[in-house]
């Protein structure tokens, strides 16, 4: 009977141990052979059989199906899923108190996903491309208008939510200025004594530029070119400000910006001295020219390309035990191999001199060894708690813990546009452009640009979980501590063999699994190309480097009119074949 009963505990805890090591994305992945492909269709039936609109993943199953749908051209079926993702988003702002045990008493990937806050302002970026994509395949101009006004409503959201996050957190000025304080200098170096390998205060999401950005561009589409300096400004400062730095990004973006803040300017009118000072310290001698002969009556070019994909989160596993000698609980990393020690040592590891000190003043002599790839919680007179829990001896030798972690990101490589004229207007259809305005844009022959970094949701992602990861495994630890508590008391009271408790531990622990979910289905990077062109018909490629060796195409045909943005959205994901959406 006894065999009998380790047979099946053994069989049902290697199920469970298969099921608890699964990632979020790796139940993903036959969804993303197909989106690769570019079999849309047969994606969303993928993502449909993985997710529920209705499970704990329900957030998540609306945000990438918006998404699969948005790279199908369902533009409108697209904003329904964005709709369905935000309601269910707000429904989740509070996390129940019932969700919170759940988390506890199982794993952090039961409960329901809420989403983090960079993913919560893409809701409103995604459907405001909608919406341009809309407005270019309206068959009317009303429909263009109600398309036009619907991106315009929708980075109204994303600029209330930006407000919202600026009074919590405040803006990059506002950082700046507490960073270069004496006390936050202090408390700098005093991190650095313990061990601190970053300053959180410079990760945090604070801001978003680029939908800043976009907003100015969905007013400039409607005309309204005072609004559109706003947004544009607000754009060009915060990338200037601390924005692009924190996400890698560069300075092209941050002049494209700028560039615009000034074209809206001139065609608003009585901005003359502000003009002059953007020109001559933000601009380059090309923008110069460019806006010197800025037009409203000008037709332009913009392409936003999404590349890659946002980084998958692994799981790490981590051995807990109580060290009586030194007052202390241990953590070492057991697996996930080299990202993940490194991880686990940025992180967690024991390395200031803090924690050397400490050691030494609470360990008996000699008997406080000091590893990189340990993590020592120095209890000291506290170590009497853990003796009156009995955590000691719950915990035993061997406690499995497991913690999130990113990968190092991919490195990409450059976007390059190649547009060459296929007919060119003549003067009349650009009736309000100087003769030598035209004739200068007709003689223009193919042009090779690169593509600028506009925004990284893979950093914003990556960032995001360096922020949280002192707060997760202290969740972590305590979970997997309650749980080793709660099964040696049941299983001492009703088990006299001890063979129900032991089981019990190891179910708990084969089932502990931590939070690796996240949208999966954003870019990495987004990258931006705008300029200005004579009306006409063109011939565009984008030729997109991922990563090594990974070369992808696009072309597209577009025809471009006087006074009119013309918007080529382009995913590039890798195996893919060469369309456009």
């Amino acid at each position: 009977m006894l065999s009998h009963c380790t047979r099946f505990l053994t069989i049902t805890c290697l199920l469970l141990w298969l099921n608890g090591c699964a990632t979020y994305s790796a139940g993903l992945q036959p969804m993303y052979n197909d989106l690769k492909q570019g079999n849309f269709q047969a994606s969303e039936d993928k993502l449909k059989q993985a997710l529920s609109p209705n499970g704990a993943d329900r957030l998540l199953y609306f945000l990438e199906l918006g998404v699969i749908q948005h790279l199908d051209g369902d533009y409108a079926a697209s904003n329904q899923s964005f709709e369905q993702a935000e309601r269910v988003s707000e429904q989740l702002e509070t996390t129940s108190i019932m969700n919170q045990t759940l988390a506890m008493f199982s794993n952090a990937r039961q409960a329901d996903y809420a989403g983090q806050m960079h993913e919560k302002l893409l809701i409103n970026y995604y459907k405001a491309l909608n919406y341009l994509g809309l407005a270019s395949q309206a068959s009317s101009r009303n429909q263009k208008l109600d398309a036009l006004d619907g991106a315009r409503v929708e980075a109204r959201r994303m600029i209330i939510k930006l407000n919202d996050l600026n009074d919590q957190l405040g803006d990059y000025e506002e950082a700046k200025a507490d960073s270069d304080s004496s006390f936050n200098k202090i408390m700098k170096l005093l991190s650095a004594l313990n061990g601190d390998q970053f300053d959180k205060n410079t990760l945090i999401y604070r801001d978003d530029a680029l939908a800043h950005y976009l907003t100015g561009l969905s007013f400039e589409m409607n005309g309204e070119y005072d609004d559109a300096r706003i947004s544009y400004r607000k754009a060009a400062e915060s990338y200037e400000q601390g924005y692009a730095e924190q996400f890698r990004l560069g300075t092209d973006m941050t002049r494209q910006a700028w560039l615009d803040t000034a074209r809206m300017m001139r065609f608003s009118g009585g901005f003359d001295d502000e003009i002059k000072d953007i020109a001559e310290h933000k601009l380059t001698a090309e923008q110069r020219n460019e806006l010197q002969q800025a037009s409203p009556d000008d037709a332009q070019l913009m392409v936003v390309e999404h590349k890659g994909f946002a980084p998958p989160l692994e799981e790490m596993n981590l051995q807990m035990w109580a060290d009586p000698n030194t007052r202390s609980l241990k953590i070492r990393p057991i697996s996930g191999g080299r990202d993940a020690w490194t991880w686990f040592y940025m992180l967690y590891a024991d390395k200031g001199v803090y924690n050397i000190i400490t050691a030494y003043l609470d360990a008996k002599a000699g008997n406080f060894p000091i590893t990189p790839f340990v993590k020592t919680i120095y209890l000291g007179p506290l170590w009497s708690t853990v003796e009156d829990l009995n955590l000691d001896t719950a915990i035993s030798g061997f406690l499995r813990v497991t913690v999130p972690y990113y990968k190092p990101l991919p490195v990409l490589g450059s976007s390059n546009l190649q547009i060459a004229p296929v007919t060119i207007a003549n003067n009349s259809e650009a009736s309000n452009q100087t003769s030598s305005q035209t004739n200068a844009r007709t003689l223009q022959q193919i042009q090779r640009l690169t593509l600028e970094k506009a925004a990284s949701p893979a950093q914003m992602g990556l960032q995001q979980k360096l922020l949280t990861s002192s707060s997760e495994i202290q969740q972590a630890l305590a979970r997997s501590a309650i749980k080793a508590l709660s099964v040696k008391s049941i299983g001492s009271s009703v088990d006299s063999s001890g063979l129900l408790a032991f089981a019990g531990g190891l179910l708990t622990q084969l089932t502990e699994a931590s939070e690796t979910r996240s949208w999966q289905l954003l870019p990495q990077d987004i990258r931006i190309r705008r300029m200005t062109l004579a009306a006409g018909e063109y011939d565009l490629t984008l030729t997109s480097e991922l990563e090594t060796g990974i070369r992808e195409n696009h072309n597209t045909r577009m025809t471009l009119k006087p006074g009119q943005i013309g918007l080529w959205q382009v995913r590039s994901m890798g195996n893919t074949p060469t369309t456009d959406y």
